[in-house]
């Protein structure tokens, strides 16, 4: 009993509620028509070539084998593969699919058949098959495991009722072939499970974002009729109307900046959240609650220098350099008195909308040598240098004679959430570029545009 509810439990998973579940269904088919398109013309075409086995192996049945492949099967697909671009797809997608792989599939049964003792080996396209059915046709994994099921059971049983083949022979054809689909439900199963675990953090994201949206409406239907009344109050007072109407104005600027402001700045705690989230599920962390309060920390520290800033439009980032890596210092004790910092900075300014990705960047390196670069009490040195190039770029060179970098860390798509944060928020966000090495320690270069284009 307990074991029913544990396969009811896994199974329930790749199914959500009605409305998700019709979204689901109509996410998975966009993103899986073309695949299926392509696979069925590939899949025509590999079973038409195998044509050419049918000379090699059995000359003298090669035209039934010819009949069943290009009278019955390849037609078969064809039609599939026209009915793709129909609106009765759509809805039997998943039956029409099923019984494109049945048609497949049975077709090497009866080739089986024909010449049992020499056809024996054909049992290994009945795999391809399956491979098809479970990993490229589009088929969910209810419906694969169906269509796979069907096609390793009528070979089974056709092999056993109608042939007398040895049975080392079968036994081993049996032993592939069952083993091969049982790997592929697996395969089949999880793949779908994480279409949809990625789908549903995508469809609550977008519901989330509509509440924002909504809520963001009511506001500014709001400022708008305070305005309103605001502007009315200033008419009746006509000694007061231009001083009145400029502090009106001014109000709306800043309310604006400080809404758009606090808006981008929730996004990016929300994103930096939501990666969080993702990274301590693949690669839980203890002290992922640090992690997040350094990276906010990073952030406010910007607003902090912007406030003290005299256009509260820039903030000097050779001033918000050292004050960020001694706030960092300070929360890790095994480093106090163990490191030198050296700093050899021009003096550089940044606009908010560059200073908040450049800050988050800069977090996570310093944050990487302090962790990682000095273990075990090991004294070393972090050099940071910051210029203004002639070509009205910013390069910021961060290096430390640490250990290095492990040997199989990938500096291109790689697996650490750092340097994921630091590839998005220097070259896809700002359209910069960053680079790192490891040679007598690790080196880190960052190269931005000083002003926004």
């Amino acid at each position: 009993m307990n074991q029913f509810h544990l396969l009811n439990k896994y199974l329930h998973v790749l199914r959500f509620e009605p409305g998700i579940e019709a979204a689901f269904l109509d996410d998975y088919f966009e993103k899986t028509i073309l695949r299926t398109r392509v696979a069925v013309i590939l899949g025509v075409l590999v079973y038409s070539l195998y044509h050419i086995l049918d000379y090699l192996v059995v000359p003298d049945v090669k035209t039934e084998m010819m009949w069943i492949r290009f009278g019955f099967v390849a037609p078969a697909i064809l039609i599939l593969f026209m009915l793709t671009f129909t609106r009765l797809f759509r809805k039997y997608n998943q039956l029409l699919i099923t019984l494109g792989v049945l048609a497949s599939g049975g077709g090497i049964v009866v080739m089986t058949l024909i010449s049992p003792f020499y056809t024996a080996s054909y049992y290994a396209g009945i795999i391809i098959v399956l491979i098809y059915c479970y990993m490229i046709m589009g088929l969910r994994f209810y419906w694969a495991s169906v269509a796979g099921g069907i096609v390793v059971a009528a070979y089974v049983i056709s092999i056993q009722v109608f042939t007398n083949l040895p049975v080392s022979m079968t036994i081993n054809n049996y032993f592939f072939l069952i083993g091969s689909n049982i790997m592929l439900m697996f395969g089949s199963y999880f793949t779908e499970m994480l279409r949809r675990s990625d789908f549903k953090l995508r469809y609550e994201l977008h519901k989330e974002q509509e509440k924002v949206e909504s809520i963001n409406a009511d506001l500014e239907y709001t400022i708008a009729e305070r305005t309103s009344e605001l502007e009315t109050e200033v008419a009746v007072r006509k000694s007061a109307q231009k001083s009145t109407q400029k502090a009106l104005g001014e109000r709306e600027v800043l309310l604006k900046e400080v809404y758009h402001r606090t808006k981008n700045n929730m996004n990016v705690v929300i994103s930096l959240l939501n990666l969080q989230a993702r990274e301590q599920t693949r690669k839980p962390s203890d002290d992922v609650f640090e992690q997040i309060s350094r990276r906010i920390y990073s952030m406010s520290l910007v607003h902090e220098q912007l406030y003290r800033s005299d256009d509260l439009e820039t903030i000097r980032l050779d001033q918000y350099l050292p004050t960020l890596v001694s706030q960092l210092k300070n929360s890790y004790a095994n480093v106090d008195g163990q490191i030198k910092i050296n700093f050899e900075c021009e003096p550089v300014e940044l606009d908010l909308d560059q200073a908040v990705p450049v800050g988050l960047a800069l977090n996570e390196i310093i944050t990487n040598a302090f962790k990682h670069s000095f273990p075990d009490g090991r004294k070393g040195t972090i050099d940071f240098h910051m210029e203004a190039l002639d070509s009205g770029r910013i390069r910021i060179k961060i290096s430390n004679d640490g250990v290095g970098l492990p040997e199989d860390l990938k500096t291109t798509n790689p697996e650490s959430l750092g340097l994921r944060l630091i590839q998005l928020l220097i070259v896809d966000q700002l359209g910069g570029n960053f680079s790192l090495s490891s040679d007598n320690g690790v080196l880190y270069t960052l190269e931005i545009t000083s002003k926004p284009e």
